[in-house]
């Protein structure tokens, strides 16, 4: 009997040790990761901020879409992730975008993007909460040869 008593507890220990772990990480999720990544990072963990002010936005774009030009009160963030993008600057040479390949527009710069002619575009996009939008990009502009 003693056996079986030792088996019933240790199952119990177990049950109240999971339910224990699985409350702290709903109830103090913050604390269980800033205590969780203290051993991946040398000379102290990270700590959250305040995000509410960044917008993100994962998109995907068919082939021959684009965004009108327009601009952004702290730039903007670009990562594609597949397919081939563009790019352009108001004024400045038209370039294609990648995988890999993070593309930034500084506050108040205006540009547009959108996906390559024959390639759909999937991208991620952070950016604040003001945008100035402006005409639609021309065909002539869209479709120009586009540097790396």
């Amino acid at each position: 009997m003693a056996g079986k008593n030792r088996s019933k507890s240790r199952v119990w220990l177990a049950v109240m040790t999971v339910s224990v772990v699985i409350m702290v990480m709903f109830f103090r999720a913050d604390e269980y990761v800033a205590v969780s990544a203290q051993s991946n990072f040398v000379g102290g963990a990270p700590v959250r901020i305040d995000d509410a002010d960044v917008l993100k936005a994962r998109v995907r774009l068919a082939a021959g879409a684009r965004s009108n030009w327009h601009s952004h009160t702290w730039g903007q963030m670009l990562l594609v992730e597949e397919g081939v993008g563009r790019i352009q600057r108001r004024n400045g040479p038209l370039r294609e975008m990648r995988p890999g390949e993070p593309v930034f527009t500084g506050d108040g710069v205006v540009h547009w993007h959108g996906a390559a002619p024959a390639e759909d575009l999937v991208m991620l996009s952070l950016r604040g909460d003001g945008v100035e939008w402006h005409e639609a990009v021309s065909d002539d502009d869209y479709l120009q040869e586009p540097i790396r």
